[in-house]
């Protein structure tokens, strides 16, 4: 519950920055026409099950991203973003008797609509894609760790909402928000459906650009 106002307020501050900046006093400049660049930064990871459950505790976990992005503007105002992202993503498990984080790394693709007023920023949002490369389970107590990719599905699914901004020197700034779409467990080794939701910051470099 607390995600998804999170996610509406998130959505609705984007949106209202959005037109407040586009009526401001700020000169509208265009951004190059397209760009190729790096980024990376961390993921503040967690999951979620429908209605909640009663059974375990669920806490956030700080995970690493790292990937290329690519963006062509198709008008002065909007422009298409894929993504090619390496993405840790998990949850931390406890309960009376289990201590646990599920640590999870995914190869992710975002592709994004941006509406850019003003060359200072942007907003984005659009489907995000993963595949899932390694599962790993650490017991907290004893620092033992267990193969656990079994216990995940290969494919994940989710949508991203989230706002840029730009500064000198090529360098952009990314705050976004994930929200899971569909079940990234197992009905054999899970009870509930559990979906990846990650809020995620990101500093990048726009290397190609004109």
């Amino acid at each position: 519950m607390k995600k998804h106002v999170f996610l509406l307020v998130l959505i609705t501050l984007l949106f209202s920055l959005s037109s407040a900046v586009a009526q401001s006093k700020y000169r509208k400049k265009h951004e190059p026409q397209y760009g190729l660049g790096i980024k990376g930064g961390v993921n503040y990871s967690g999951q979620s099950t429908p209605g909640g459950s009663d059974i375990v505790d669920v806490e956030n976990i700080i995970r690493m991203n790292a990937g290329v992005y690519y963006n062509y503007f198709f008008t002065d105002n909007f422009a298409i973003q894929p993504e090619l992202m390496v993405s840790g993503k998990g949850v931390h498990w406890k309960d009376q008797f289990f201590n646990a984080n599920d640590i999870l790394t995914y190869i992710d693709i975002p592709i994004l609509i941006k509406y850019q007023p003003v060359s200072l920023f942007n907003v984005h949002a659009g489907p995000e894609f993963g595949y899932l490369i390694s599962a790993t389970q650490k017991n907290i107590d004893n620092s033992q760790k267990t193969d656990i990719k079994d216990y995940y599905k290969k494919y994940d699914m989710g949508v991203a909402v989230g706002i840029e901004v730009n500064l000198p020197f090529r360098v952009n700034l990314t705050m976004r928000y994930v929200l899971g779409l569909i079940s990234a467990t197992t009905d054999s080794q899970y009870d509930q459906p559990w979906k990846n939701n990650f809020f995620q910051i990101s500093a990048g470099y726009r290397i190609l650009g004109k």
